[in-house]
């Protein structure tokens, strides 16, 4: 009989929820605990990154009066706190109760307060939360469950973050088939060259340190380029781009020229390059195996040589400065972006390596979208379904009230303080292509006005529909999709891709920016005038004016006649 989840197909013999369930069982061994902890485990260190053995130790916490917390994990280099909910059913079509959900969120104020654990009996809870100061830090609460999806807990999930009762944490729910997909995605690292080794040209530097193991020594460039022809694109799978290309008189160009005419000076004048790897071990004094490793500063040197080998065989003999880093995973993001500034790298394109980007890639890529892409020779044409993060992020930063002002006046900050909140650990691929579905309806109705006004010659409202108009006519089409009585949790991405389902949108993105329009004209005309009205669209104050402006108008929703999203395509 086949399975299949989340796009993922296979037969009894190849069965999604056995592979997962002995991953799991796996951990509960190991760990001598049972299942409904040992998902927890297995969850925190397979998809949060999170070592195994402080995962295992984390998940000891359950017991009696353990406040619905069956995992509570400190993580002070991230400054959050995870706390987990695991259930694993005995039957696959079997969901999990309303209860642990619950048993979710009472958990909240517990977490917050945690003398209430030692009130009740358990100190070993309350000295692990008094070790820092939680009110500093961020929540986040997860139930995950290897049982079918429970539609009543996703609506709960949803109306619990749309009601912002808890600004301050962020909730996911993971089931079974949620499960299997982040899985795959795991799996995906081995994407990484899985194991091979490299020959340097004599004894290397060992360095240990806080960040863990590396070696340094020089190599040269036929063995760069060996693993590239063996591995093409693979090799570089941690790096934020591939190779941008060789413009006359532009880096690369000079790689190769140096290369192939002053090969025996290459060492001092180039960079070098950095490989990340999970392991690596001595063979010989100067041939080291490697393990899961990808080069991530290094990718336009390394092809830049098989070129230059190409046109000269004594490019070949060039040698490169080479480290090999064995780094805690916490640290890959920071070694990624701090080593790349030969060619200079923004926050953004780092952050196209971390797991949920590569979850919400590998979802989209089921409708064929092409999700945040890494960069790669000359600039690509727009396109509907090819979705940047730089763009995409915008568009969610716009639908939150804690982030609609920086998504308008401060995009570049969006990477750095604001990222994890744009991008919880609960956020689904279904909100993702909502943003940028109603984004490219709001920029069309945006610019449509807008044309339709320059004929006035009237400056403020040039200002209100421009560039900014279109984060605040996100947000204003969020609000209203928010009051219209949608459920979210019912919405599929095959759905959402319908014409249908874009005619609803355009409905949306129609009312929005009239709304938009109609409520900026009258915060902005009623002030200052002589203010400047694009600097007004940027401050806290219209914000706050355009909600309650918005918040009267909520009053004649009905009249609007707005479809409910999840009745589209049924």
């Amino acid at each position: 009989m086949a399975t299949t989840y989340g796009g993922v197909s296979g037969t009894s013999s190849s069965d999604p929820r056995k592979e997962l369930l002995q991953a799991v069982d796996s951990v509960a061994k190991r760990g001598g605990i049972p299942r409904d902890k040992a998902i927890t485990a297995w969850y925190a260190s397979t998809l949060l990154g999170i070592d195994e053995d402080e995962a295992i130790d984390a998940a000891s916490v359950d017991g009696p009066e353990d406040g619905g917390c069956d995992f509570i994990y400190i993580d002070e280099d991230q400054e959050t706190v995870y706390v987990l909910q695991g259930y694993v059913s005995d039957r696959p079509e079997r969901t999990a109760g309303i209860k642990k959900w619950n048993a979710l969120l009472a958990a909240v104020s517990s977490i917050k307060d945690p003398v209430s654990f030692k009130h009740s009996g358990r100190q070993d809870i309350f000295e692990r939360l008094s070790e820092v100061d939680v009110k500093s830090f961020s929540l986040v609460f997860g139930l995950v469950t290897l049982a079918s999806k429970s539609d009543q807990i996703a609506r709960h999930l949803e109306s619990t973050t749309r009601s912002r009762v808890y600004n301050d944490s962020n909730f996911f729910y993971e089931y079974q088939e949620s499960l299997y997909d982040k899985f795959v995605v795991a799996r995906a690292a081995d994407r990484n060259v899985g194991r091979d080794t490299i020959t340097f040209n004599g004894p290397v530097v060992d360095v240990k340190g806080e960040f863990g193991h590396a070696i340094v020594g020089a190599v040269p460039a036929s063995e760069l380029v060996r693993l590239h022809a063996k591995y093409k694109n693979q090799l570089f799978e941690g790096n934020v781009r591939l190779f941008i290309g060789q413009r006359k008189g532009g880096i690369n160009e000079k790689i190769v020229e140096t290369a192939r005419e002053r090969p025996g000076e290459f060492w001092a004048l180039n960079n070098g390059i950095t490989i990340v790897a999970d392991d690596f071990e001595s063979e010989t004094s100067t041939r080291y195996a490697i393990t899961r490793f990808s080069i991530v500063n290094g990718c336009q040197t390394t092809v830049s040589l098989s070129k230059a080998i190409e046109g000269s065989t004594d490019a070949g003999k060039s040698q490169v400065l080479v480290r090999i880093v064995g780094a805690k995973k916490a640290l890959l993001t920071d070694i990624v972006r701090y080593n790349n500034t030969q060619n200079p790298v923004k926050l953004a394109a780092v952050r196209l390596l971390d797991p949920i980007q590569e979850s919400l890639r590998t979802a989209l890529a089921t409708i064929d979208y092409l999700y945040a892409p890494k960069q790669e020779g000359a600039k690509t044409v727009k396109n509907s379904k090819r979705i940047e993060l730089d763009r995409i992020t915008q568009y969610l930063a716009a639908m939150s009230d804690e982030t609609i002002l920086e998504a308008v006046a401060k995009k570049a900050e969006l990477f750095d303080r604001s990222y994890k909140s744009i991008f919880p650990r609960s956020l689904k691929p279904e909100r993702v292509l909502l943003a940028w579905l109603i984004a490219q309806e709001i920029e069309a109705e945006r610019s449509h006005m807008l044309s339709a006004t320059e004929a006035k010659d009237d400056p403020v409202m040039r200002a209100i529909l421009g560039i900014h108009g279109t984060p605040w006519g996100i947000y204003v089409a969020n609000v209203l999709i928010e009051n219209s009585g949608s459920d979210m949790s019912k919405l599929t991405l095959k759905r959402m891709t319908s014409p249908d389902f874009k005619s609803a949108l355009a409905k949306y993105a129609r009312k929005a920016i009239e709304l938009y329009a109609e409520i900026a004209i009258n915060i902005i005309s009623t002030d200052d005038g002589s203010s400047n009205a694009r600097n007004e669209l940027r401050v806290k104050p219209f914000l706050d004016k355009l909600k309650r402006n918005l918040s009267l108008k909520m009053t004649r929703f009905s009249a609007w006649k707005l479809p409910k999203l999840n009745l589209v395509n049924t």
